[in-house]
């Protein structure tokens, strides 16, 4: 199945087709379903019929009553480590971009309320 050219709403209808058959090929009711992970019925009947979002913690949990936890492998695999990301450990010191902060060039001591000189804007 192609879900890159299907919209939200049609692939929330064919996940609740998926938790459909598979609640029926376990040969439970709603109602048991329900009650075996901990959900309201309603959660299954939204679930299944791709109505609203339930959440991620109640659908895990009706995978779990249908014995379908393993499942979670296949809807997304847990992704190589790339080696870009190997490269940044704990012991190194993160440098700036913009090359850090500029420092008192040492040749004037800071001063509070330095008078600043204002530019003549008049001669042309």
């Amino acid at each position: 199945m192609n879900f890159e050219r299907m919209n939200n709403k049609a692939i929330m209808l064919e996940i609740g087709q998926r938790f459909l058959l598979a609640r029926l090929n376990e040969g439970l009711e709603q109602v048991e379903l329900a009650d075996n992970a901990g959900v309201n019925v309603s959660t299954v009947q939204s679930l299944e019929g791709g109505k609203r979002s339930v959440g991620l913690e109640k659908v895990i949990a009706i995978l779990r009553a249908l014995g379908k936890l393993h499942e979670l492998d296949n809807f997304m695999p847990k992704p190589p480590v790339r080696s870009a990301s190997l490269l940044t450990t704990k012991n190194q010191v993160r440098k700036r971009a913009t090359g850090g902060k500029k420092k008192n060039s040492g040749n004037e001591p800071f001063e509070w309320n330095k008078v600043i000189p204002q530019m003549d804007n008049t001669k042309e």
